[in-house]
């Protein structure tokens, strides 16, 4: 059952205040911090398995701007843990060396030895986007399901049936939320879910491609794509232009993430838009609430995304929106 909109808004002014709160709260510790004499900015370690990867992730610059301006509003410096290292102790003993309050981590699997010692010994962490949920882990993430969700319902509502997905792998929880996602876009319209329209890629161009070639390869090809992020939308959309198909009048496709480069390619690229500052500062808000209260909750908030229509998709002005739902997301306690 759906919430009124007089509770959506009674439920957006209470998390308003309660986040003005704590802002004001951690900025007048930050500055009584700095007043005293020889104190020293809280410094607060970022660390990400892109550098594991040595691999651009498009996202995380976005991500890593948000933090930056909620450390800076609080006085907090801010660590990059950019050495790849194996060592499971590799972030503990960074923490203790540079005296680092709290990290914020991104993209690391629920089982990385790095992530559990950090656990272990006490320092709140806060996970982004696709690190898996464990016990004493702050979490932020965006709509990944509704994101999803809301890209199917786009491409049903274009009159799309053959609708198949590029999705992300399944050891990320990205890859399982957005999985979800398009399963229960089919299922709202009773729409088949055929396992040869399942085909996962690594968030490469070339993997979005080659994902690309195998369904067109089928004895019937999908008339619309919903790939889990825009680098592998692309690489869709290259393959289906090489095997001389067009976007979107043989084929639509729709992205996940709202890169840059979404608007530079021809036709340009419908997508479900992160906002990945607003993850960036709630991330770093919440790390510095559970730096201050030791005692309180880990923060678990999941940021809106909004789906961006452009010419992949084959959407016209006549197209109807896709249906919504609405939910509410908030701090924990």
């Amino acid at each position: 059952m759906g919430h009124s909109a007089t509770e959506i808004l009674m439920a957006i002014e209470r998390e308003t205040s309660e986040r003005e709160l704590f802002r004001a709260r951690a900025d007048a510790l930050a500055a009584e911090r700095m007043r005293a004499k020889g104190a020293k900015p809280s410094m607060i370690g970022v660390a990400t398995s892109s550098w594991d990867t040595n691999r651009p992730h498009p996202i995380f610059l976005g991500l890593l701007e948000g933090i930056r301006l909620r450390l800076y509003a609080s006085g907090c410096d801010l660590l990059l843990f950019t050495t790849v290292d194996p060592d499971p102790d590799t972030y503990l003993r960074r923490c203790r060396d540079s005296g680092v309050s709290g990290v914020i981590l991104r993209g690391f699997a629920i089982d990385d030895a790095r992530v559990l010692r950090l656990l272990e010994a006490g320092i709140p962490c806060v996970g982004l986007d696709d690190i898996g949920l464990v016990p004493n882990l702050g979490h932020v993430s965006s709509d990944n399901v509704g994101g999803a969700l809301e890209a199917v319902r786009h491409l049903v509502a274009v009159g799309r049936r053959r609708i198949a997905t590029i999705h992300a792998p399944l050891s990320h929880t990205v890859g399982e939320e957005r999985l979800l996602g398009y399963r229960l876009g089919l299922g709202e319209v009773d729409l088949p879910c055929l396992p040869e329209y399942l085909v996962e890629a690594d968030f490469l161009l070339n993997d979005g491609e080659m994902a690309m070639e195998r369904l067109l390869a089928l004895d019937e090809r999908p008339d619309a794509v919903f790939a889990a992020s825009d680098v592998m939308a692309i690489g869709a959309m290259s393959a289906i232009e090489k095997a001389g198909l067009r976007v979107p009048d043989d084929i639509a496709v729709v992205g996940f993430d709202d890169v840059p480069y979404a608007t530079l390619v021809s036709p340009q690229l419908t997508t479900v838009r992160q906002d990945a500052p607003a993850q960036g500062i709630a991330a770093a808000e919440g790390l510095l609430r559970m730096i201050v209260n030791p005692s309180a909750n880990p923060i678990e908030l999941v940021v809106p995304v909004e789906l961006i229509v452009r010419e992949s998709s084959g959407a016209s002005d006549e197209t109807p929106s896709p249906q919504t739902d609405d939910s509410l997301s908030s701090f924990g306690d």
